[in-house]
């Protein structure tokens, strides 16, 4: 979870990428048996709005891992001491029980040395969004389903219970 905070402003660096499962999923069943009609369901149906994230498949520690995702997704060049590391949790018990260790960092505008979006190599076609903090806590807030991942949501959460409690940010 990379959280900017420069002078006033306060802000999340998020990605937006598309995901099909996420896609398939807001098709009516009776359209998903068919060949998809992208005009009626436009792509936009599969983005999601996530924090940067990668697989664990390197020979490397898990906040060097951090570190490289950071870069390659958002941008921002973080120094590994800076990493506070939140929580450990089960992605999904149901289907694969993928293990995510959350991360948190602040950063600040100086540390964006790259231009971030993934690796075009690796098939990654990432939009850097800034998301400011009144807009991440209205997604806390909404009850809907949305496009965002539950980790995506606990991270806000998170934030928002030990980061932003004792705070006036808000």
């Amino acid at each position: 979870m990379v959280y900017v905070k420069s002078g006033t402003i306060f802000k999340f660096i998020t990605v937006r990428q598309f995901r099909p499962a996420v896609y398939i999923q807001n098709i009516p069943f009776e359209d998903k048996i068919k060949i998809i009609d992208c005009n009626k369901y436009p792509v936009e149906l599969g983005l999601t709005t996530e924090f940067c994230a990668g697989i664990v498949d390197k020979n490397k520690s898990l906040e060097e891992i951090a570190k490289a995702e950071v870069m390659e997704e958002t941008g921002y060049d973080i120094p590994i001491e800076k990493l506070e590391k939140i929580r450990i949790f089960n992605s999904t018990v149901g289907a694969s029980a993928d293990e995510v260790h959350l991360f948190y960092v602040e950063v600040e505008d100086k540390m964006k040395t790259g231009k971030g979006g993934g690796l075009e190599t690796e098939g990654e076609f990432i939009e850097v969004i800034e998301l400011p903090i009144l807009e991440a806590k209205k997604i806390c807030d909404d009850h809907s389903l949305s496009n965002c991942y539950a980790g995506f949501l606990y991270g806000l959460m998170w934030f928002f219970h030990y980061k932003v409690s004792n705070t006036n940010i808000l």
